[in-house]
Order: C-alpha cells, then structure tokens, then sequence
C-alpha cells in the first residue's frame, strides 16, 4: 500500500454540509471526493472545471455587492434612471 498524508482544511459550515450531502447522494465519503479531486489534478496537470481571472475593477465590484449597508436600492425603475441622470 503506498504511503498516504494526512490533509486538515478548514471550510465554511453550510458549504461543508451541503457538499457532503451531496457526497452522501454519490455514495462517496469526503476523504474519497477529496481524493478524486487530487488524482484529477495530477492526471490533468489542472484544475478539473473552469476557472476565471478577474480583473480588480471586477473584484472591487463584487465587493461593493457584497456590502449590503452601502448598497442603494430602488423602489422603481425610474427612480434608478433618475440616479444615473438618464
């Protein structure tokens, strides 16, 4: 048998529980998903799905989003236009 390492991760609770719901759905153990995923990594030479580059006006624009107190809100749509003076 070959030498095996052992891996610690940390990761969000609800992303963990329902990753490892749908582990359960496969009949996969996560120790087996997470296998699977490095034996891919290796036989590719890369990530196994799609990945995106962004750019930092992008990034930043994801973060405005994400901070819910700083973001306006509009009750109609020409109240948004009227915002943007169009």
């Amino acid at each position: 048998m070959k030498e095996q390492d052992l891996i610690t991760i940390s990761i969000e609770s609800d992303v963990k529980a329902i990753v490892e719901d749908i582990f359960s759905q496969l009949g996969m153990t996560k120790s087996q998903a997470i296998e699977l995923f490095y034996q891919q990594v290796a036989l590719t030479k890369n990530i196994p799905f799609k990945t995106i580059n962004l750019n930092e006006e992008t990034i930043g624009a994801i973060e405005e989003l994400n901070d819910k107190e700083n973001l306006n809100s509009y009750n109609t749509f020409a109240e948004l236009r009227q915002e943007l003076g169009v």
